[in-house]
């Protein structure tokens, strides 16, 4: 169990590379249509893209919560012992400043966790 918990995590945190992809494809998609000039169907896919991105940020968030645990728990010796889990946190923590203003907030908080955590 204690070591399905960081595995766990980064595999929910996947789903913000999922989501980062399909809102930048949705303003692609949006972006490809604005020669049309129907604002409706801009709109369509700007919403579409919101609203998949968010759905798809939910498991991300609970990843990102059982990192956090799993950082603040003496789970430390399974985690120390692996520097993929630190690095891959890392990078989920930067994919997170990305999500402006409450991703910006939690990737920086998650980075100084990993900070103290890798000393």
């Amino acid at each position: 169990m204690k070591t399905l918990l960081p595995l766990l995590s980064l595999i929910l945190q996947a789903f913000l590379l999922l989501a980062l992809t399909s809102f930048f494809s949705g303003f692609y998609n949006a972006y490809t249509v604005f020669s049309g000039g129907d604002p409706k169907l801009i709109a369509g896919h700007i919403s579409s893209a919101i609203v998949v991105s968010l759905i798809q940020i939910i498991p991300a968030l609970i990843g990102l919560f059982i990192n956090t645990y799993v950082l603040n728990s003496r789970l430390n010796k399974y985690i120390n012992s692996s520097a993929m889990f630190i690095n891959i946190s890392k990078f989920y923590a930067y994919l997170w400043i990305l999500f402006i203003p409450l991703g910006t907030f939690l990737g920086i908080k998650q980075l100084i966790r990993l900070k103290s955590v890798s000393k």
